[in-house]
């Protein structure tokens, strides 16, 4: 059976993140044995909160003959480095492991494929950013798996003739069919020989 010291001090491990219970304000209260809990959202709290605290960075460089403007695509840069190196750790993009190696060599062979996947990545980003500007690196990914082609094999007709194919590509979204032009997909189409 939960007590009021109990569930006041899982409130308050709740609230415990950094401006939480400066903009959430709770209530608990027993009527007649079950215990009742409101939770408030303090607006004028998060304004204040909005207007000193929050939004804010501060950039420490010790490049005393950059701008501010370099200062601010440094740090651009490399928040696009750390977010590569997420997306390499998460296996999801270049599916990178399990890695099944034990001599220094195939160990270094390993990590040269991987980062020129990373390299071959940053560039298609780059060029898929002329078609669609705001598209994210995991998002270029998902686009670009959805594209397909599909060959329909179809039997002769007749005795003589050939055995058909038709190609034929998964319907497309706006932003797969920019992509498609900007990376000049169709050119990489598999032609049926038969």
């Amino acid at each position: 059976r939960w007590t009021k010291e109990g569930i006041t001090r899982k409130i308050e491990k709740w609230l415990s993140g950094q401006f939480l219970g400066d903009v959430i304000r709770c209530q608990l209260e027993s009527r007649d044995g079950p215990w009742r809990l409101q939770f408030d959202f303090d607006q004028a709290a998060f304004e204040r909160l909005l207007g000193r605290r929050l939004g804010r960075t501060v950039l420490l460089a010790n490049r005393l003959d950059w701008t501010a403007e370099q200062v601010v695509a440094g740090y651009a840069g490399q928040q696009q480095v750390e977010r590569v190196f997420r997306g390499l750790k998460d296996g999801e993009w270049l599916g990178r492991g399990p890695m099944h190696h034990w001599t220094d060599s195939k160990i270094r062979i390993h990590a040269f494929y991987c980062m020129l996947g990373i390299s071959l990545l940053q560039y298609v980003h780059r060029q898929a950013k002329a078609a669609w500007s705001d598209l994210s690196m995991e998002q270029l990914i998902e686009e670009l798996q959805q594209i397909q082609q599909f060959i329909l094999l179809y039997p002769r007709q007749g005795e003589k003739g050939p055995d058909r194919a038709a190609q034929v590509l998964s319907k497309q979204t706006l932003v797969q069919q920019a992509l498609a032009k900007a990376l000049k997909l169709d050119e990489l189409q598999i032609t049926h020989r038969g």
